[in-house]
C-alpha cells in the first residue's frame, strides 16, 4: 500500500514538474478537469455503484456531512470575526467545502478499493449540497456589491453538476434494483482506469508552492482550524458512532480532506480581494491532506 501511495505522489509532482517545464498551464488542467469531473469520475461512479448492494446507514452520510458544514462555516465565521467581510467570507467559503472528487477518489480506490467508493460517493452527495448550496450562499452573503442571492444559479450548479447527477441516478437504480447492461459497463469501466493519473497530474498542475506572507498568519490559524476541527469531530465520529469501520473511517478521512478548488471561482465570481489568501490555504491543505493520508494508510492498513 505504501508503494502505491508513493506512486500517487510521483503522478502528482510528475504533474507539477510538467507545469515548471512549460509542458503545461494551469489554463490546461481546466481542460483536465472537465474531462475528470464530466467524464471519468462519473465513470468511476457508474462502475462502482453498479457493484455494490446500498444498505441504509450509508444514507446518513449526506446528513452528517451537511450537518458538520453548517457548524464548521459558522465555527469559522466566529474565530475570524475581528476581521473584513472578505477575510470572514473567505473562511466560511472554505471551511468544510472539501475536495472530494478530484483528490480523495484516487487516493481511497487504492486504499479501500470499490468498498470504499460507495461510502465516499454518499459522503460526496453531502458535499456536493454543501459546495454548490451552502458555501455558495456564504461567499454571496459576505461580498460587498455583490447582487442579490442568485437560486436559480444555486438549482442549476447542482443540476448541472455531472457527478452529483450520476450518483442520484446510479443510487436510484441500485434500490430499484435495475441493472445497466454488461457491455455499458465494460465501456465506462475503460474510461473510469483514467481518473486517478489524470486527477493526480492535474493536482501537480494546480500546485503552487507560493507563500503570501501578507496573509501567512490568517492562513496558519485558518488550516489549524480546519485541520483541528476537522480531527475532532472526526475522531469523535469513529469512536462514538456506532456504524460498521467503513462508514467511521469515511467521516475520519473526509473531515481531513484539503479545501476544494471550486472556492476560487466563487471568490473571483463575488470579487474577493482575498483571493491569494484562497489560493495559499487551498495549495497547503492539499500538501497537509497528503501527508495525513499518507501516514493513516502507513499507520492503519
Amino acid at each position: 500500500m505504501t508503494q502505491s501511495f508513493i506512486m500517487i505522489i510521483a503522478m502528482i509532482l510528475l504533474g507539477y514538474l510538467m507545469k515548471r517545464l512549460g509542458y503545461f498551464t494551469e489554463q490546461d488542467g481546466g481542460v483536465i478537469a472537465r474531462i475528470i469531473f464530466n467524464m471519468t469520475l462519473p465513470s468511476l461512479v457508474i462502475v462502482t455503484l453498479s457493484k455494490v448492494e446500498i444498505v441504509p446507514s450509508l444514507m446518513l452520510l449526506p446528513v452528517v456531512m451537511i450537518s458538520y458544514a453548517v457548524i464548521a462555516k459558522f465555527l469559522a465565521i466566529v474565530l475570524f470575526l475581528k476581521y473584513n467581510n472578505h477575510v470572514r467570507g473567505s473562511v466560511g467559503m472554505m471551511a468544510s467545502a472539501l475536495n472530494i472528487g478530484l483528490f480523495a477518489y484516487p487516493l481511497v480506490e487504492r486504499m479501500f478499493g470499490a468498498h470504499g467508493l460507495l461510502y465516499f460517493g454518499m459522503f460526496d452527495i453531502g458535499g456536493s449540497i454543501v459546495m454548490f448550496g451552502i458555501t455558495y450562499f456564504v461567499g454571496n452573503y459576505f461580498s460587498e456589491g455583490s447582487e442579490t442571492f442568485d437560486a436559480k444559479y444555486l438549482l442549476l450548479s447542482l443540476v448541472k453538476s455531472v457527478p452529483l447527477m450520476t450518483y442520484m441516478m446510479m443510487l436510484t437504480l441500485s434500490l430499484t434494483h435495475i441493472h445497466l447492461p454488461a457491455a455499458m459497463l465494460d465501456f465506462f469501466s475503460v474510461l473510469s482506469k483514467a481518473n486517478m493519473p489524470l486527477s493526480m497530474l492535474l493536482l501537480g498542475i494546480y500546485l503552487n508552492f507560493k507563500v503570501d506572507k501578507y496573509y501567512l498568519p490568517l492562513a496558519v490559524k485558518y488550516l489549524a482550524f480546519h485541520y483541528g476541527f476537522g480531527a475532532l469531530v472526526g475522531l469523535a465520529c469513529y469512536f462514538l458512532l456506532p456504524f460498521d469501520t467503513m462508514f467511521r473511517t469515511t467521516l475520519l478521512i473526509g473531515f481531513l480532506l484539503p479545501v476544494g478548488v471550486s472556492i476560487i471561482p466563487y471568490a473571483i465570481q463575488f470579487k474577493y480581494r482575498t483571493l491569494p489568501f484562497i489560493g495559499m490555504v487551498t495549495n497547503l491543505s492539499i500538501i497537509i491532506s497528503i501527508i495525513i493520508l499518507f501516514i493513516f494508510q502507513m499507520v492503519m492498513l
